[in-house]
């Protein structure tokens, strides 16, 4: 399942699929009892695909986190580690042993644990991110692309011989500015002995 369709509501128990989005609001459907409701824009949302975790070396993306998971549990049930702290902890360190428990709180691996839970329990595994299906997307026309470049590099081409023909027009059109410019000088020169025979 696509992570950023994936979202958690703030003061809503579980976690929400972005069915439609509208300009002032959202449709989305809770993955504990599939009821369809309407979140208006002011309301705080978070997308699971921006969260982070905090590890001793670099941040994990919170997906790579839940992937690991259920990496690790397989077709096995979850942990029942409800209201038991420690197991709760020990549980994630074993899946992510590289936690900064410093930064990360109880209640933080409380709530992981509980979204797990509701992923694995609506198949949304394995999660992956949107960027990577479009990476796929342009990878696959990759190809076709190069083939419309050679297209558009041969139709450019003739367009430079054009180019070339177009010169000699430019001149004809200076002799055509030339040709009046020696009519005025012949009408000047017409009108001088005019102007001689008044007198």
């Amino acid at each position: 399942m696509i992570i950023q369709e994936i979202i958690a509501i703030a003061g809503k128990p579980g976690l929400f699929r972005i069915v439609v989005t509208n300009r002032n609001n959202l449709i989305v459907e809770s993955m504990l009892d599939k009821k369809r409701i309407s979140i208006p824009g002011t309301s705080r949302i978070s997308s699971l695909a921006d969260i982070t975790m905090f590890t001793t070396g670099e941040d994990l993306l919170l997906m790579e986190v839940l992937n690991r998971m259920n990496e690790h549990i397989g077709d096995s049930d979850i942990p029942d580690v409800k209201g038991d702290a420690s197991a709760t902890k020990s549980f994630v360190d074993s899946v992510i042993p590289e936690l900064d428990h410093g930064r990360v709180y109880n209640s933080d691996l409380k709530k992981l644990v509980q979204w797990f839970g509701i992923l694995k329990g609506n198949d949304c595994f394995p999660l992956e991110s949107q960027k990577d299906g479009e990476d796929s997307m342009e990878e696959a026309s990759g190809q076709e692309s190069s083939g419309a470049e050679k297209e558009t590099k041969a139709k450019k081409t003739p367009a430079k011989k054009s180019g070339a023909k177009k010169a000699p027009a430019k001149k004809a059109v200076t002799q055509k500015t030339a040709a009046p410019k020696a009519a005025a000088k012949k009408s000047t020169v017409k009108k001088s002995p005019a102007s001689k025979a008044k007198k």
